[in-house]
């Protein structure tokens, strides 16, 4: 047996189209561990967490406990003094009261931390105070949750001992579920102690572990596997001929089902073993040896196993559900006489298995159902990092059993039907269907439509399109903007000023900068008087510290200024700008990852756009036409350029529709000089056809970059060729900018592309 089974896994393993798919899956899904973990203003970057990992390798459990308690109350400090100063500047009276009842419930707190606060000493592990906020408070809190174990234990007993020391319950109570998920709980966690647990960020192993990506990309790895053991045999006849063998029949379904079993292992390991390797790298691991519930997600586990033994378990655990799943998808593949049926059902079973367990949730009654099913028993992270009992008939009974006896249900299940349809079965060749599809464009109606059709369809660039169209938009849909304090209090002023200066306009700006004026002079007297020895530098320091809360805000007031000033100048209307820069880049490198990620798109839509011709011979055939080559190339070529324009508008239109949430974007129909960093632009444009230029001029950079890759691809005739070209042209000096090397930048069309970033 074991030799067929051996073959079964060469003869799939070994198809170039095969390992070309597992490859893509494989880098896919690095891919997406990567973008999904790139660092925002409200989202610290994995170079934090490592930072934070690296600081506490070697510390003992009470050095760990002071300094993550030193870290939260530095935060805690310098975020009470910026909640001062935000309130002191806000515009109305109403900002002055609230401020000093804060200091008034905490006296001399603003004092002992306004220094660091000005200073900025308080960033440790990030760039800026928000990130650094989020993160301490979550490292904070998964260290309470860790250290609070040995309690956490004992409350759970003394829940237990409560209730039997109660004896007035009635019998009905007593067998009650509420009673049984007491006496269950209380026996399942009594063998646990808090000995050997080791507190560590859990950053690295749920990233690594809770990924709906990698599940979603095993379950593909399945589907693939799977289609090419059964549908390809059946597409070429040659079930007759294994079944007309000597124990033909029995064997060859027991050598697939278990070649299947060992394509998911080793998937699940692949897949989850480049997640933990990522993680490793970026972010950093501590003591694996330790306790499961050393990770605080992890700590109402009842298991009492090691973090490495727990990623053993699940990984083992995933590669089951998955050869679960490949068994019921290989029966249907046996059953049915198409291709797209088994694909059809499948993804059905997984699309109601997601929506289950997104919709149901956790406390609900039905809650069953939600894990009872392929993507809950996926989730490892619930079925052994958490602790549920379900209500059967009254009994408390636990999740973990319910979902294996489930697992080995469907297991069984699955391989007993497989052997059956294989064994009794009559539908071993696939019937040709051709059914008319509806489409927005039919092929053939026309040379540009017939080429649309090649290139979008048939070569399935309208796939690659619509993934990172997707993945554009969500990504700057999903980008978080702060509003800190300051821009807080500039938008405020703006909104009031916004639109032409009137005089009470002008009393507003000129009674805010007689305020700042007041400021700036106080303390330089103060400065003297501590010069002269009238006062000590201490006693400077404390009354200065009033007047420095007025002036923290002035570098937002300036360009309040600054607009004033040019609107006194030269006339124009006031308008709030933020959103605008935003939009347009603030720096150097805030359009890089959009347009490497465009033009991986361009690189993987369009590098076989000519040489697929190249492939079924069709260029000698095309060449004779009356059309001719010279007009099909100019109409794939329209099609590419169409295809690069369509994914700029989409980067544009989610890119300002994710600021737009926080700073609005009005005076669309003002001048675009009225934007005092496009104060010297040529044409006094409304500003709504200067975005319009904008996206036009994106477009077209994004449309020489198609068109590269189409002249790649005619050039070389090869797709593989194409690609790597392309790649090395258009890809890797945007991946050599974004490590570090700026300079590399120059080298492709980014400084185009990003032409407002630098402003004029």
């Amino acid at each position: 047996m074991h030799w067929l089974t051996g073959y079964e896994l060469r003869k799939t393993w070994g198809r170039k189209s095969f390992l070309a798919s597992l490859c893509l899956l494989f880098f896919l899904n690095l891919f997406l561990l990567w973008y999904h973990n790139l660092p925002g203003e409200g989202k610290p970057g994995l170079a934090a967490y490592k930072r934070f990992q690296e600081k506490i390798n070697g510390m003992t459990e009470t050095e760990k406990e002071n300094y993550v308690s030193n870290l939260k109350e530095t935060m805690d400090g310098v975020g009470f003094v910026e909640e001062v100063l935000m309130m002191r500047n806000m515009s109305d009276e109403m900002g002055d009261i609230l401020a000093q009842q804060l200091l008034g419930e905490n006296p001399g707190l603003f004092e002992a931390w306004y220094e660091k606060y000005q200073s900025g000493e308080y960033l440790q592990l990030t760039d800026s105070l928000r990130q650094e906020a989020l993160l301490v408070s979550e490292l904070h809190a998964q260290w309470e949750k860790s250290a609070g174990y040995g309690e956490y234990l004992e409350a759970v007993q003394e829940t237990e001992d409560t209730l039997g020391s109660i004896g007035i319950f009635r019998k009905t109570e007593e067998n009650s579920f509420s009673t049984e998920n007491i006496r269950k709980s209380a026996a399942d966690y009594a063998g646990l102690t808090a000995d050997g647990i080791s507190w560590m960020p859990d950053k690295a192993v749920t990233g690594s572990m809770e990924n709906l990506w990698t599940d979603i990309l095993l379950v593909l790895s399945v589907f693939f596997f799977v289609g090419s053991l059964i549908l390809e045999e059946k597409e070429k006849s040659l079930f007759y001929i294994t079944r007309s063998t000597k124990f033909g029949i029995f064997r060859s379904i027991c050598a697939k089902i278990l070649a299947l079993l060992f394509h998911c292992m080793a998937a699940a390991v692949l897949l989850y073993g480049s997640n933990l390797l990522y993680f490793g790298s970026a972010v950093g691991y501590g003591d694996l040896n330790a306790k499961l519930q050393s990770l605080a997600a992890y700590r109402d586990s009842t298991l009492s196993v090691s973090i490495l033994e727990y990623i053993g378990i699940s990984v083992a655990t995933k590669a089951v559900v998955l050869f679960g799943f490949g068994t019921l998808l290989t029966a249907l593949c046996i059953l049915a006489d198409t291709v797209y049926l088994p694909y059809l059902a499948g993804g059905m079973l997984w699309g109601l298995s997601f929506l289950l367990y997104t919709v149901i949730p956790a406390a609900a009654k039905k809650s069953l159902f939600k894990y009872l099913n392929f993507a809950g028993m996926m989730k490892t992270e619930n079925l052994y990092g958490s602790y549920l009992n379900f209500n059967i008939m009254e009994k408390a009974v636990s999740r973990t059993e319910i979902v294996w006896i489930t697992i080995m249900i469907v297991v069984s299940a699955g391989i007993l039907a497989s052997m059956f349809l294989f064994a009794r079965g009559n539908s071993f060749v696939l019937r040709e269907r051709r059914r008319g599809i509806s489409l927005w464009f039919r092929p053939g109606i026309s040379v540009t439509g017939q080429e649309g059709y090649k290139i979008l369809i048939a070569n399935r660039a309208m796939v690659i399109l619509l993934f990172f169209g997707l993945l554009l938009g969500y990504r700057e849909w999903e980008q978080k903007y702060s509003l800190t304090s300051g821009e807080e209090y500039y938008q405020s002023m703006m909104r009031q000023l916004a639109g032409e200066l009137t005089e009470e306009k002008r009393e507003l700006v000129l009674k805010e900068q007689a305020r700042y004026q007041e400021a700036f002079e106080e303390i330089e007297k103060i400065d003297r008087m501590v010069s002269s020895g009238e006062l000590t530098e201490r006693m400077g320091e404390e009354l200065k510290a009033e007047w420095y809360a007025v002036t923290a805000f002035y570098p937002y007031y300036s360009r309040v200024w600054q607009q004033y000033q040019g609107i006194c100048e030269n006339g124009g209307c006031f308008i709030y700008d933020t959103g605008y820069l935003y939009l347009l880049g603030t720096g150097e490198d805030d359009f890089l990852i959009p347009f490497l990620l465009l033009n991986c798109c361009m690189v993987l839509a369009f590098g076989n756009a000519v040489s697929m011709e190249d492939e079924n011979g069709s260029w000698n055939l095309i060449g004779a036409t009356r059309t001719g080559k010279g007009k099909i190339l100019r109409r794939k070529a329209f099609v590419c350029a169409a295809s690069a324009g369509v994914m700029v508008l989409v980067f544009f239109a989610g890119r300002m529709a994710g600021i737009a949430r926080v700073f609005p974007m009005g005076g669309l129909w003002y001048s675009v000089r009225n934007i005092p960093r496009w104060g010297q632009f040529a044409f006094p444009l409304p500003v709504i056809v200067f975005l319009l230029l904008v996206v036009i001029s994106q477009a077209l950079v994004l449309v020489l970059a198609a068109l590269v890759v189409f002249g790649l691809s005619w050039w070389r005739r090869n797709p593989v060729q194409a690609y790597l070209f392309a790649a090395a042209f258009l890809v890797v000096p945007l991946v050599l900018a974004l490590l570090g090397f700026s300079w590399a930048g120059r080298f492709s069309l980014y400084p185009f592309f990003s032409w407002t970033a630098s402003g004029m």
